[in-house]
């Protein structure tokens, strides 16, 4: 039986000299993974981009699956805080601008260093604690879903589950293909344009209330 590595840091730096270290450790490991790729990539690598010791290196991560772990933390914290950001507005806010302002924070997650993530998309494996720290999507659907039920408290828990679903979903594919096959779009804003034309209106439309909801016309002289 193969035993899964471990992808926790062996400890937490706490004075700013070793948290400066596992910082250069880090953006070491970042700029191996770019331009080496995960396979190519080992601790030895990173410790000599780094210019520490590989003793150091295994001071604080054990292996390269904690390495890049840690990088990917850091990843869905920063996505996490401008997520929440956009949450925490109040509930009058208008629901075209909540939609924008959720795609803009995904986007701007990413536009940070596209040539990482397009890696941590494309080449590191899902798999066990390392594909736990990758995979941002149910926290974010959670958080969507309980911000939905401020916004709507009339909305059925089952329909608030669904909206948050298609909105993930759709944010974060999006996000990754661009990502990974037109990077540039994050530049120039166009994949955002495209999104927001997609999910505007169905997010307006999906907290009308279903007593509100537009009925058909009825056409002219009909009884």
């Amino acid at each position: 039986m193969v035993r899964e590595k471990s992808c926790n840091p062996r400890k937490q730096p706490v004075q700013k000299r070793s948290r400066q270290t596992v910082e250069v450790i880090l953006q070491a490991t970042a700029r191996v993974l770019v331009r080496y790729g995960y396979d190519r990539t080992t601790t030895n690598l990173v410790a000599e981009k780094a210019g520490v010791s590989i003793g150091s290196l295994y001071e604080y991560f054990p292996n390269k699956e904690a390495l890049v772990a840690a990088l990917a933390t850091a990843h869905v914290e920063e996505l996490m805080e401008r997520v929440d950001r956009v949450l925490g507005a109040s509930v009058e806010s208008d629901s075209g601008g909540v939609v924008a302002a959720l795609l803009r924070a995904g986007l701007d997650a990413h536009r940070v260093n596209p040539a990482l993530h397009k890696v941590l998309v494309e080449q590191v494996p899902r798999i066990g604690a390392l594909a736990a720290s990758l995979d941002i999507s149910t926290v974010l659907q959670r958080k969507i879903e309980a911000d939905l039920q401020r916004r709507a408290p009339g909305l059925p828990p089952v329909r608030a589950r669904m909206i948050a679903l298609v909105l993930e979903t759709c944010i974060e594919a999006l996000t990754h293909r661009a990502v990974v096959e037109a990077p540039e779009w994050l530049e120039t804003g166009e994949i955002e344009a495209e999104a927001l034309r997609l999910l505007q209106p169905y997010f307006a439309e999906a907290l009308v209330p279903p007593s509100e909801e537009r009925r058909p016309k009825r056409a002219r002289g009909s009884a």
